[in-house]
């Protein structure tokens, strides 16, 4: 917990900003920016994608090292970070460091009946692409029902309520690439 606060703190010090700026900017209280980068509280996904929003990085800038800048980038899944999902899952970014940074890619695991709640962050980025790389999911977007399987995609507006439900009693897949 208080290393992701020195991380957001150490982020927010690289671009110059003070807590209530970037609070401002990633729409959250600067008491709340405070006590996440004292370790007095853990930041929740929708807090890390605000956060990455208002900062115009990744969101897995927060947990990866940066080395030394490289053109291209290779790495093993098993050796990135995964991040607990409230609602039963987690998600894996897969977003590279030194590369431009405009679309975010992640791996979101859902549990059986699990969800990603993602109506609830606030998001800015107008595009996503969502790949069902194995399961049942039910998409709420918009006031409207979408029942995805295995292998199907979309392209959507992120910004538009949504939710991700996994409707099986198994584990499902989606390869997530929203714009940056």
């Amino acid at each position: 917990m208080k290393n992701i606060g020195i991380t957001i703190k150490t982020l927010r010090e690289k671009q110059s900003l003070s807590q209530r700026s970037l609070a401002e900017q990633a729409g959250i209280s600067a008491a709340a920016l405070s006590q996440l980068e004292s370790g007095r509280a853990s930041p929740s996904v929708a807090t890390l994608e605000k956060l990455a929003d208002g900062l115009g990085i990744s969101i897995a800038s927060f947990f990866l090292q940066a080395e030394e800048d490289k053109d291209i980038e290779i790495f093993d899944l098993k050796d990135r970070p995964s991040v607990a999902l409230n609602q039963g899952g987690h998600f894996i970014p897969l977003t590279a460091l030194h590369q431009p940074t405009g679309f975010e890619p992640m791996l979101v695991k859902l549990d059986a009946g699990g969800s990603f709640e993602e109506g609830q962050y606030g998001i800015k980025s107008p595009h996503a692409f969502v790949w069902v790389r194995s399961g049942d999911v039910l998409l709420e977007y918009d006031d409207r029902e979408y029942h995805l399987t295995e292998m199907k995609s979309l392209y959507y507006d992120a910004r538009k309520q949504h939710n991700w439900r996994n409707i099986s009693d198994k584990p499902c897949e989606l390869l997530m690439v929203r714009s940056r």
